[in-house]
């Protein structure tokens, strides 16, 4: 049992090594168009939106930067895994390697890209003379696990039924723009009139962006009765992902 999961932490790390190199291949700027893109958006939108929203929110910049670095990783991730079995199928049909492991494997490589762009998040702030919350700031982990979890829970899920079903692929960017534009990523919530805002606010993307904030931008603590319904949702998508992923990973080879 060691033995195996010796060579699975070692696959593990082949895929995402694999993942994140592949990602950059033939790309003269490599690794740091991780940072030069998230800051190319946040010049775009700081010059567009602050002159909208600039009575609204303080300090554009890292506001966006804030939300924008959270659902980047977030589409990120399920676009990698939704070919994390597909994508391997000559590999996956040739050894017994477990299959969750190109899935795992695909999100980890997009949390590396994240923690680059955090690292952008704190020149900006420190670029902006923005208040660094201690030891509040260090709680931001709590969303970032969070999300982390139902990410997991959804590219399970839905790793699979790409297998099946490839338009899935094609809906994702759909449903990824409309997640975007529904997150309040440059934008405050309190624009958006009621009954529309209570819809948007069931949007559990943005329970993410809004405790991240509370944490890194404002400086207070989230309310705990969202925090609690995030743990829950998230840990509901995990268990459910597992129990998809456990019933069909044997299956999806013959659908190759």
């Amino acid at each position: 049992m060691n033995s195996i999961k010796k060579n699975d932490i070692f696959l593990l790390e082949e895929i995402v090594k694999k993942n994140f190199s592949s990602k950059y291949k033939d790309s003269v700027l490599g690794v740091l168009w991780t940072i030069l893109s998230p800051l190319l958006m946040m010049a775009l939108f700081t010059i567009i939106f602050s002159t909208l929203f600039g009575r609204n929110i303080d300090n554009y910049a890292v506001y966006f930067l804030c939300g924008w670095c959270l659902f980047t990783f977030f589409s990120s991730s399920i676009s990698v895994s939704m070919d994390a079995l597909k994508g391997n199928k000559s590999i996956l049909q040739r050894t017994p390697a477990p299959k969750y492991i190109f899935v795992l494997g695909g999100i980890l490589s997009e949390f590396l890209n994240y923690l680059i762009m955090l690292i952008l998040l704190v020149v900006i702030m420190f670029i902006t003379h923005a208040t660094f919350h201690f030891p509040l700031i260090f709680c931001s982990i709590i969303p970032i696990i969070l999300l982390f979890i139902m990410i997991v829970g959804l590219s399970l899920m839905l790793s699979i039924a790409c297998v099946y079903y490839t338009d899935i692929k094609h809906l994702w960017r759909v449903v990824s723009m409309m997640l975007m534009y529904a997150s309040a990523i440059f934008y405050p919530m309190d624009i958006i009139p009621e009954p529309f805002r209570g819809y948007m606010l069931l949007n559990p993307l943005y329970w993410a962006i809004d405790q991240f904030r509370c944490f890194v931008y404002q400086g207070i603590v989230p309310n705990g009765i969202n925090l609690i319904n995030f743990l829950l949702l998230s840990l509901i998508i995990l268990i459910c992902g597992i129990i998809v992923f456990e019933k069909y990973e044997d299956k999806v080879v013959t659908k190759f």
